[in-house]
């Protein structure tokens, strides 16, 4: 029934799919997971830009600027509500499994123009109770679709339309500006244009221009503004690193994703043996099949390893398990491994979400319960250590959320720059309670006499005397 529902070419077969997906993510609405360490950051950095605050200058962070920009929208609209950040990001995911679908439907990637992958593609998406987060892999996975959209197109008509592949590039930027590693497509764009539409230098370089142009936009403001330094310190240079957090060990997301690689296995086996390509349709399998392996080198390389870096894998797999799923003669059997790979999707989010499989281990994803915790609420609070846990009842004060790229500025009071940058969070955004088990702060209040007057050290805590 469900999969006889999808298989027409109907596009009003899509409010289906909101209604499934809206049944789908009743559960994480009713009982709600607690927030996570991403989300955690994203309350912080939105906070901060939505009070006026530039990133870079005035937030020593790593966020991307789209990202952050996005962050604090966020925090306009919803403050720290997770249904309504977790209400958009729904919104979003049925965006894209809407406009993935009826991009290989316009592409004729099937024999028969179906809403199938839709379906796939948004049951894909309750991999992971974090899929619904509204987070910087969510947000530029959308663009890599707009992006994947112009290559289609590039590669099926293969006529002289410069804005083509200027668009290609501009999306891959936009992409990459929201998650830096994402960059990674724009190699593999390349490579498959190269291999399928011999691609002239011209348009190559025309494919990096609108790549660098949202780049040299930004490059531009910060220019504007005299601080490229420390865009290039705090953005670009800490992303150009490899690794990171591992929110999510190797083995747990494999474990995790055991029913989408089943799937996989058995599409690859079913294409191998019984489809029958034009030659168009072979290359978006190819082009599809090399997205795939980019995905899988960008989890080695991504700098927070969560379940949600799974999702760059959706569109490819919604590919390829539509595929199989159509290729099976009997309709019956078909019907059947669609509703198995829906309870198998649904129960492996549902077990792991209450920690019934030990080999997924996704306590490491939630903030730690800060020292501080009873001490310190509704405090606009300076951290000069790692204790994150601390910003879920308080807000930040002053321009260092992330210590490790805030920690030189303390530990090298001799640098003129950085006591001027210290002072200036403290004039522009003084902290109710400063957090600092190493006594940072003893070598700050000797070059800035005047913090000493206004804060008295309580234990491993300086406290702003009050007025």
């Amino acid at each position: 029934m469900l999969l006889r529902f999808f298989r027409i070419n109907d596009p009003y077969r899509l409010i289906g799919l909101l209604i499934i997906l809206v049944l789908l993510s009743l559960p994480f609405f009713i009982d709600p997971v607690a927030v996570t360490l991403p989300e955690l950051k994203s309350f912080v950095i939105g906070e901060a830009v939505h009070s006026g605050k530039r990133m870079y200058i005035q937030v020593y962070d790593s966020t991307a600027p789209l990202t952050s920009a996005f962050f604090g929208m966020a925090d306009w609209i919803f403050g720290r509500s997770l249904f309504g950040r977790h209400s958009l990001s729904l919104l979003i995911i049925f965006f894209q499994a809407s406009f993935f679908s009826s991009v290989l439907i316009v592409n004729k990637a099937y024999n028969d123009s179906t809403y199938l992958p839709a379906l796939i593609f948004g049951l894909l998406c309750f991999l992971s109770f974090d899929f619904l987060t509204f987070s910087p892999e969510l947000l530029a996975s959308t663009f890599l679709l707009l992006a994947l959209n112009n290559l289609f197109k590039e590669i099926e008509f293969r006529i002289q339309r410069d804005e083509t592949i200027l668009n290609l590039g501009v999306y891959l930027g936009l992409a990459s500006l929201l998650m830096f590693s994402y960059t990674i497509f724009l190699v593999a764009t390349l490579f498959i244009l190269i291999v399928y539409t011999r691609i002239s230098i011209r348009k190559a370089l025309l494919l990096f221009v609108g790549y660098i142009l949202p780049h040299a936009m930004l490059i531009t403001l910060y220019f504007f503004w005299g601080h490229t330094a420390e865009l290039w310190q705090n953005y670009y240079l800490p992303n150009l690193t490899f690794g990171g957090i591992e929110l999510i060990s190797m083995k747990g997301l494999l474990i995790l994703g055991i029913v989408p690689i089943t799937y996989f296995v058995f599409s690859l086996f079913m294409l191998n043996r019984e489809a029958h390509f034009t030659k168009y349709q072979s290359q978006l399998f190819q082009i599809m099949f090399l997205w795939l392996l980019v995905a899988v080198l960008h989890i080695f390389i991504t700098r927070e390893l969560s379940p949600q870096s799974l999702i760059i894998f959706i569109p490819s797999l919604s590919y390829l398990v539509s595929h199989y799923l159509i290729f099976i003669r009997r309709k019956w059997i078909a019907e059947s491994m669609l509703w198995i790979f829906l309870i198998g999707l649904v129960s492996m989010n549902l077990l792991t979400r209450y920690d019934q499989i030990p080999a997924v281990n996704l306590k490491t994803m939630f903030p730690g319960t800060s020292s501080y915790e009873k001490e310190i609420q509704n405090k606009r609070v300076m951290v000069l250590c790692d204790d994150v846990g601390i910003y879920k009842y308080n807000i930040l004060a002053g321009y260092f959320p992330d210590w490790g790229l805030s920690q030189p500025l303390f530990e090298k009071t001799e640098y003129f720059e950085n006591i001027v940058l210290i002072n200036g969070a403290f004039q522009t955004d003084p902290p109710e309670v400063i957090v600092d088990p190493k006594d940072y702060m003893k070598k700050v209040i000797e070059r800035i006499p005047g913090i000493k007057s206004k804060y008295r050290r309580d234990g491993e805590l300086y406290k702003r005397i009050s007025n």
